[in-house]
């Protein structure tokens, strides 16, 4: 499901925007949904991470 927003550009992002919209045959909402998913991937990785160590585990477990 789509939703309209409202942004407000800078306009010289928004000339290269449509500079490359044209090069890929893309609309200008399609590329700015691509910018940001790319954006959003490469910071919420950046949070998701689980942090490990070359530790083990010396004791006992049990349920």
């Amino acid at each position: 499901m789509k939703t309209h927003i409202s942004a407000t550009i800078d306009e010289q992002l928004v000339e290269d925007l449509n500079r490359y919209g044209l090069e890929e045959r893309r609309s200008r909402s399609q590329v700015i949904e691509m910018a940001l998913k790319e954006f959003l991937r490469r910071r919420l990785d950046l949070n998701d991470e689980i942090v490990t160590s070359e530790g083990q585990f010396q004791g006992r477990f049990s349920r």
